[in-house]
């Protein structure tokens, strides 16, 4: 897989040795070495070489005009009962 787009804080999965880590990105090194931070505790690997990344989600921004998720309908609304 090519690490060009990988940024960090996006999430890979790598596959070392046939076992899949899911992590969280901190550093894409020079000579396409990705550092990560292991989702699951107790997994003591932390990079990986590009032909060990399965795949990539990258971290997108909200959309402009999107609603904010972490605002409820409910919590706008100050009006009290009668």
């Amino acid at each position: 897989m090519r690490v060009a787009p990988i940024q960090p804080g996006d999430i890979v999965e790598v596959d070392k040795k046939g076992r899949r880590i899911v992590g969280l990105v901190l550093r894409v090194e020079r000579a396409g070495d990705v550092r990560f931070e292991p989702v699951c505790p107790g997994i003591s690997w932390r990079s990986a070489r590009p032909h060990e990344v399965m795949r990539h989600w990258r971290k997108a921004a909200r959309r402009r005009g999107a609603p904010d998720p972490e605002v409820h309908e409910g919590q706008l609304g100050l009006e009290l009962g009668p």
